[in-house]
């Protein structure tokens, strides 16, 4: 009987190691091979550098709450590979994920004829589409990995796409200039499309001002005000992320689904669905013990780090504690000045499951910037191998009370979520 421990084997053993050529063809010949699984339903593509998963999850929120059901595809994971698929608010079971898997596993093994292989995210995305046609669902809500024009994602013909707030991350691939990062977003759209767009600064709209004319878009500008509406995610950009959110709902009410609104949308639908929205690992706060609060923030680019850092400054007046990791491409000097304006105390420590920082570098750059700042000079840095030695010593500090803030990954807030569930039956 083909189960999740099956289907984690398939991915291990299929997906090829180290990097594969960014393209759309092996997710083209797959979805050719699974008979169009993305044809069908009502599709929306969300893309950005920052906020693409909370606007989805305010979105999901929203229109659930309208009566309609809804596929999530949400990336990565932070604790089960279940969370990838979320069909009408849940996460897959595991024996509904194998089954999607299986299906792709199928379809791979009777007619693959390309030499390169599916990847892992072109696998479980695949899968990601056959279980939401299973499901019979009436929309999709998908978030581009990487850029947009060739994200495997892009593979699905969006009836809107959302650009959320634009910045530098990934630059080796995409650009160096919020030009080029742009034009690389919003290539998922389609001529003649709807794009919805978030305020971003002036080098981004320009170019989406540019495409709106080339190819005849649709442009829609953020204009919503959600100040004052209880928010079910909390801290920094989530009112804007929220806002975004209601601006596609009104759209997707007005342009592209009107006969599943039946007229105007409902007030308190809106509230509800604002409410209820849920996202693991983005401002997660977690009481452990009474004695200290865990946040949990997966923020990863210098952009997103900074609106994070300056709420945990203004919230705890940089007594707390912050534990950070990120991976090795990433621009350490541009991080660490922030984060010693942020706390206490810090502690690095290695990203799981990707190339990262050795903490002792990070440690030795935090050390330089330390010895040539008096007014720094009462900031402990410390270092750990890993998140859960890195938990141990936050927990083991001089002062127990106080925040505890984990950031810099996705990868190590999800690490730092599963461990975090078992601080209160620890002996203190």
């Amino acid at each position: 009987m083909w189960g999740l421990e099956d289907a984690l084997k398939y991915l291990d053993d299929t997906a090829p190691p180290g990097k594969s050529e960014y393209g759309l063809g092996r997710i083209n010949h797959l979805l050719e091979l699974l008979d169009h699984p993305e044809s069908g339903y009502t599709c929306v593509t969300v893309v950005g550098t920052n906020g693409k998963g909370s606007t989805i999850a305010f979105l999901d929120s929203l229109l659930r709450e309208h009566g309609l059901t809804v596929a999530c595809h949400i990336k990565p994971h932070l604790e089960k590979v279940t969370e990838r698929i979320r069909i009408d608010g849940r996460d897959s079971t595991p024996d509904e994920f194998a089954s999607a898997l299986w299906e792709v596993k199928k379809a791979v093994d009777d007619a693959w004829s390309r030499e390169d292989r599916a990847t892992y995210f072109e696998l479980i995305f695949a899968a990601f589409l056959c279980a939401a046609r299973t499901a019979g669902v009436e929309l999709v809500l998908l978030e581009t990995g990487l850029g947009g024009r060739l994200d495997a994602v892009n593979s699905v013909d969006a009836d809107m796409v959302v650009l959320t707030s634009i910045g530098f991350d990934h630059t080796e691939l995409l650009g160096d200039t919020l030009r080029e990062i742009t034009r690389e977003k919003i290539g998922v759209v389609r001529d003649g499309g709807i794009l919805v767009v978030q305020v971003n600064p002036s080098e981004v709209m320009e170019v989406v001002n540019e495409l709106k004319h080339e190819r005849d878009v649709r442009v829609f500008y953020n204009s919503e005000d959600v100040s004052g509406i209880k928010l079910g995610l909390d801290g920094p950009f989530q009112e804007l992320n929220a806002s975004l959110a209601l601006r596609a709902l009104k759209i997707l009410a007005r342009e592209i689904i009107p006969r599943r609104f039946k007229g105007e949308l409902d007030r308190k639908s809106i509230m509800r669905g604002f409410g209820s929205a849920r996202l693991p690992g983005r401002w997660e706060k977690i009481c452990a013990d009474g004695d200290r609060t865990w946040i949990i923030d997966g923020a990863h680019n210098v952009s997103g780090l900074t609106g994070v850092l300056d709420k945990f400054r203004s919230e705890y007046d940089r007594s707390g504690t912050i534990i950070f990791g990120m991976k090795v491409t990433k621009n350490a000097g541009e991080v660490i000045p922030i984060l010693l304006r942020s706390a206490s105390r810090l502690i690095f420590v290695k990203v799981p499951f990707l190339e990262s920082w050795d903490p002792v570098k990070l440690a030795g750059i935090a050390g330089t910037i330390l010895n040539d700042n008096d007014n720094l000079s009462q900031i402990q840095v410390d270092c750990a191998e890993n998140i859960s030695e890195g938990i141990d010593r936050a927990e083991s500090g001089e002062s127990r009370g106080g925040a505890t803030l984990i950031t810099g990954s996705l990868y190590l807030a999800g690490e730092a979520r599963a461990i975090l569930k078992y601080i209160p039956a620890r002996e203190k």
